[in-house]
């Protein structure tokens, strides 16, 4: 599989530093980078921490509370359960790093569906699927949640997940886009 893939809706990459696979599990580390204005959507992770180590530039970070900002060497991890966000806010493309601890397969896996996703054309403007079961899919695999209000649609989100899934449609997304 490739290391480093493309959004060519929002022109960052991330490369796989160490996947889960390499790591037996301990931990995956990726290197992203993030256009001027880059983002991706607030939410939460169930089963693993996320540290961010900044590399080049500016790296913002949305909390429930509070925003945080690093500088090159920085870092700060965000725990379970912890509502989050990672932002560009600065005029140059950045640079950072982000350890999952322990590893999930399931973050990589995802990942390379959303670019693939993208570079399909199979997407919204924001990067998002058309298709809903690939979304309710992509949360799961991904254990990603939506923060507040949003996180009624959890339950619902399971079922259209395993209802995809029954179909052979998390396997078809799979094969084309994690080989």
């Amino acid at each position: 599989m490739e290391r480093t893939i493309i959004n060519p809706i929002f022109k960052d990459s991330i490369s796989f530093i160490k996947t889960v696979d390499e790591t037996g599990g301990a931990y995956a580390e990726h290197e992203l980078t993030v256009m001027p204005g880059g983002r991706n959507p607030p939410h939460i992770h169930t089963s693993f921490t996320e540290t961010f180590v900044s590399v080049q530039g500016l790296l913002g970070l949305r909390l429930k509370y509070r925003q945080v900002f690093l500088e090159p060497g920085e870092v700060y991890t965000v725990e379970q359960n912890e509502l989050h966000n990672f932002f560009n806010p600065g005029k140059e493309t950045i640079m950072f790093r982000v350890i999952h601890s322990p590893g999930h397969a399931g973050v990589e896996k995802m990942l390379r569906i959303m670019y693939g996703l993208a570079a399909d054309g199979l997407t919204n403007k924001k990067g998002i699927p058309f298709d809903i079961n690939i979304i309710a899919l992509l949360s799961e695999m991904g254990d990603s949640r939506l923060p507040g209000i949003n996180s009624i649609l959890h339950p619902l989100f399971s079922r259209i997940a395993s209802r995809a899934r029954s179909r052979g449609l998390e396997n078809e997304l799979l094969a084309k886009y994690c080989r």
